[in-house]
């Protein structure tokens, strides 16, 4: 039976195998890193094992997501080659927000009458009506009320 041992462990920092890096594609689809030769310019920062996640980042928010591997890097001269390949699926995030937040209604303002209304005992209602432009706004039991409301002094009150 195998086992595993600690010597084949290793950290990121120490300058070994593994390191995880984030590649933000600001000009670009995330496919485009997996077209070869994509990463060859840098050759130096890369080793193999060397994993790379790849983000599309639109107004503080990302939109698309891959990870990859770098399976090898090669230096030929001038010529330098970065072998990466994808390790799943492009995901693609929608720009609706997950929670949708409703907005708070601000109730509207109490409304006065501005223009001349009146007051007048309606007996059939037994009630008063405030009456502006000829239109009934509010009836009433009470005649301080209506005479109020009439003049501007109390708003109209909604009614329920």
């Amino acid at each position: 039976m195998i086992k595993a041992r600690t010597n084949n462990l290793n950290k990121p920092e120490d300058g070994n195998y593994g390191k995880n890096f984030n590649y933000i594609c600001k000009d670009h689809g995330v496919s485009t890193c997996f077209q070869p030769g994509f990463f060859d310019t840098l050759t130096g920062n890369f080793m193999a094992g060397d994993t790379i996640r790849c983000l599309k980042i639109v107004k503080e928010r990302v939109s698309a997501m891959c990870d990859g591997i770098v399976l090898e890097t090669k230096v030929n001269g001038n010529v330098r080659t970065v072998d990466f390949r994808a390790t799943g699926d492009v995901v693609e995030f929608s720009e609706t927000p997950f929670i949708e937040v409703e907005e708070e209604k601000i109730p509207d303002a109490p409304k006065y009458i501005k223009e001349d209304g009146t007051s007048k005992w309606n007996p059939g209602r037994k009630a008063y009506q405030v009456i502006v432009n000829g239109e009934v706004v509010y009836e009433t039991p009470e005649k301080q009320l209506a005479q109020q409301i009439a003049r501007g002094d109390q708003p109209v009150p909604v009614a329920a």
